[in-house]
This record gives C-alpha cells, sequence and structure tokens, in this order.
C-alpha cells in the first residue's frame, strides 16, 4: 500500500531546497507554484519545477505539484508543463466536482497527446463551499486522497485559526468524505516548527481522527511525524493475529474468518493490513 504520512511543501522558486528533496524521505514532496511563489515569479518557477520533475532524485518520494488555483490565469500552463513529469496534481481551493472535473479534462488532453497514463489528483478544501461540497469533490475517479487548509475557510468564518473550534468538525468532514469513497484523508500542517513535541502529538491525534498523514513544511518534522503515525505494540500484535486467522482460514477453504470467538469481517481485515503497512516503515 502507499503511504502517505508526509507531503513535504517545497517553494518552487527555490532551486536550493529542490535539488535535495530526495534526502529528507518524506512519503510525498510537493513543489509548490502557488502560496509561495509571488505574481512576478509564477513563469519561472514553473520552469524550474518542470525541470527539477525531470533531473532531480526524488528517492522514494511520490512526485507531487501545489499548481495554481483554477480562479487564476496561470493553472492551465502549470499542468501544460508539470503533468508529463508528475505522479499526482495538488489542486488548491476546490469548490465543489465540476473544479475537478474542469481540471481533470485538460488533463486528459494532454495525457493523449502525449501518450501518458492517467494522472491523479489530491484537491485542497480551504472554503465553506468546498467543505459544503467535499462528499461530491471525492467522488471523482481520479481524486486519490482529500486534503484542507484552514487559513481562506476561517477567514471566511471572522474568527482567528488557532482558536477556531470548528476545525475539528472540518477535519471531521474530510475524513468522513474520503473514507466514504475509498480515498485518502490528509490532515493540514502544523505550522511550529520548533515545537516537536506539540507536532507528535498533533500528528498522533489526526492518525486517530482517520487522518493518513499530515503536511510538513520543514525536513526536520518528517521523522517525528512517521514515529507519531506508527502503531504501538498491541495494535501491531492484533493486527498480525487478525491476517494470521484470515489466511489459516483462506488455506483452509473457509468463507468465515474468525479470532477468539468473533468474526473478522473484510474492514477489520483491511484495518489490520494498513497498522502492519505502517509498522513495517522507518
Amino acid at each position: 500500500m502507499k503511504l502517505r504520512r508526509t507531503r513535504l511543501y517545497v517553494p518552487g522558486n527555490n532551486p536550493h531546497l529542490i535539488e535535495n528533496v530526495g534526502l529528507y524521505g518524506a512519503d510525498c514532496v510537493i513543489l509548490d507554484l502557488e502560496d509561495s511563489v509571488p505574481l512576478d515569479q509564477k513563469f519561472d518557477a514553473r520552469i524550474l519545477v518542470k525541470y527539477a520533475l525531470k533531473n532531480v532524485d526524488f528517492g522514494k518520494s511520490e512526485k507531487w505539484v501545489r499548481i495554481n488555483g483554477i480562479d487564476t490565469p496561470f493553472w492551465k500552463e502549470d499542468i501544460e508543463e508539470v503533468l508529463p513529469y508528475v505522479d499526482v496534481v495538488n489542486i488548491p481551493k476546490v469548490e465543489d466536482y465540476g473544479d475537478i472535473e474542469a481540471i481533470s479534462s485538460v488533463m486528459s488532453e494532454i495525457e493523449d497527446r502525449n501518450g501518458l497514463d492517467e494522472r491523479k489528483i489530491v484537491p485542497i478544501v480551504e472554503t465553506l463551499r468546498g467543505l459544503i461540497n467535499a462528499r461530491e469533490i471525492a467522488k471523482h475517479p481520479r481524486v486519490i486522497a482529500m486534503a484542507w487548509g484552514g487559513e481562506d475557510l476561517t477567514a471566511e468564518l471572522g474568527i482567528p485559526k488557532k482558536k477556531a473550534l470548528i476545525l475539528d468538525h472540518v477535519r471531521a468532514e474530510i475524513v468522513i468524505s474520503a473514507k466514504a469513497h475509498g480515498k485518502m484523508a490528509l490532515d493540514t500542517v502544523y505550522g511550529n516548527v520548533r515545537d516537536e513535541e506539540g507536532l507528535f502529538e498533533y500528528a498522533r491525534r489526526a492518525r486517530y481522527m482517520g487522518f493518513d498523514g499530515i503536511g510538513v513544511i520543514h525536513p526536520n518534522q518528517i521523522e517525528i511525524v512517521h514515529r507519531a503515525f506508527r502503531p504501538d505494540d498491541r495494535e501491531i500484535e492484533e493486527a498480525k493475529r487478525i491476517v494470521e486467522a484470515a489466511e489459516k482460514a483462506m488455506e483452509e477453504g473457509k468463507g468465515v474468518i474468525s479470532l477468539d470467538g468473533r468474526m473478522i469481517d473484510k474492514p477489520v481485515l483491511e484495518r489490520a493490513k494498513k497498522i502492519l503497512a505502517y509498522a513495517e516503515v522507518d
């Protein structure tokens, strides 16, 4: 299974940070063309990101690009330049299914023209309208995960992000929307890069809310998040027993899996496999 515990944001206009992305060990690296790039550097950043995708060693990290939003004049050219070399297109400020469909249509044209396999999409829900439509957005076949951001959303509500109690509801809605359609749920970043203990607790809480990973903004955050998402020994032992029971039932030709007198259904088995996947990586 593909892990996306960490997705490291790297400004698309900073060659010194980009050249070492393969050394950091993040599950995903996002070369950013949106918020971190000033308007007068959009063109140059796009060319730099294209060059990096073609030539820089990303190691085991999945290659993502966060393009500019569909409400800007930049997004089509972003896709045109980077799509042949990227694994996932990260789309900011998605508000409805139509946004994804419009971008998907442009992606299909480029894929057909260049003989490319279908690229995947991770939308970022950042507005109240996007939140209302999150369950529809998650349905799109290109979408592999749902992410969210709180700055624009809390600005709409007129409340400070750090004190916004409603954000736990937002998190829950993102998780429910994603999981209902078999997609991953990805939590937003923890902004204080010096607070290692706070980051660990934030990531641990995200895991138990149902998220599959969080965003990171500094390489030093990666190992802490990976540790936070690692299951504890009791979870691992229980998962091993469930998987072993399933394998034994299959060997014996039994259609029902049982363990300690209780039935093990498919969702429980899948959760056990996921726990083991998280346990078997650094």
